[in-house]
């Protein structure tokens, strides 16, 4: 069956976590990607870590995969992996991003970004897992 499959990073400071706005689309998410090729996904990460942000990955560590019934922009289902990343670097919008934001679970609570369907299943979980 059809299915889009993506790695995406989860980054926190502060008890906050990093998301994007990919230009031309109403919705924030986490930064990463689809799988290029034969790609693993420490490499999709890392390199969409440097096309999305110029940032370099200094640690990547497996989090947990979603099975979401119907992707933000298709009607394919989603297979999302997300895993905990440290970076170097100063993240600046590049290539597809048009805005960085940092949110908290009380924003998240509040509805302060428009965040993609598939994060109202993961921040649950990261704030019960004491992430946010």
């Amino acid at each position: 069956m059809d299915q889009i499959h993506k790695a995406g990073a989860l980054i926190f400071s502060d008890k906050r976590m990093m998301i994007v706005r990919p230009k031309e689309r109403p919705f924030f998410l986490s930064p990463g990607g689809k799988y290029e090729g034969s790609e693993t996904a420490e490499e999709c990460i890392r390199r969409e870590l440097m096309e999305e942000l110029s940032v370099k990955m200094k640690s990547f560590k497996p989090y947990k995969t979603y099975e979401i019934g119907k992707a933000a922009t298709s009607n394919l289902p989603l297979k999302l992996e997300l895993y905990l990343v440290e970076i170097t670097g100063e993240p600046k919008p590049s290539s597809e991003i048009e805005v960085i934001a940092w949110i908290s679970k009380e924003e998240f609570k509040a509805k302060k970004y428009p965040l993609a369907p598939s994060f109202y299943q993961v921040i649950p979980d990261l704030i019960k897992g004491g992430f946010l």
